[in-house]
């Protein structure tokens, strides 16, 4: 009977440790300033928001209420925000990544100007992610439309990282803000 009970921190000790594989796709349309977030856990889905810019604030809307988040994109949030994500980024591991683009200026020659730059600027970043992180799977799809104005991108990421390392990412990055916050009070009086 002991043995079943040792089953239970067994449980929470590889829940902690095994990675956990999320999908993440972004999509948004310049034009309409409108785009789209799903974020997925294994094949459970887990939010859809949809998001516009709005001068330095970012509107999120959810698809199950119509309740309208206003995200400032300057402040102290940042700062945790940006320190997090210093601290995760080494912990992440990047299983695949897909790049979509639909671009069109309405103009033939400069439609397809543009959507080379974009695919050579893209797959020069995607070379690089691929120095830094070799197990990723990447993949650039570019659409080029001739006739009409558009300019839509979508970008897929499958990642997957330990909540351990999630935790640990988060405690070290709110312990470094509330130090150089406190530092900021400090001043130096010589005489």
């Amino acid at each position: 009977m002991q043995s079943l009970w040792l089953l239970i921190p067994l449980f929470l000790f590889l829940l902690l440790i095994l990675p956990f594989i999320f999908e993440a796709r972004v999509s948004y349309n310049f034009y309409k300033n409108f785009g789209t977030l799903s974020l997925k856990l294994w094949f459970i889905k887990l939010t859809v928001i949809t998001f516009k810019v709005k001068g330095k604030k970012l509107i999120v809307r959810t698809k199950n209420n119509a309740k309208q988040i206003e995200i400032s994109l300057v402040g102290p949030e940042i700062k945790l925000l940006e320190q997090f994500s210093v601290q995760i980024k080494d912990k992440i591991k990047v299983k695949k990544l897909e790049f979509h683009s639909r671009i069109g200026t309405g103009d033939a020659f400069h439609s397809a100007m543009l959507s080379s730059l974009i695919s050579i600027l893209i797959s020069m970043l995607w070379g690089y992610i691929k120095n830094e992180k070799d197990t990723a799977l990447i993949d650039v799809v570019n659409h080029t439309e001739y006739k009409e104005k558009v300019f839509q991108i979508s970008l897929l990421g499958r990642v997957s990282i330990s909540i351990f390392d999630t935790l640990y990412s988060f405690i070290m990055a709110s312990i470094i803000v509330k130090k150089s916050d406190s530092r900021k009070g400090y001043v130096s009086v010589k005489n």
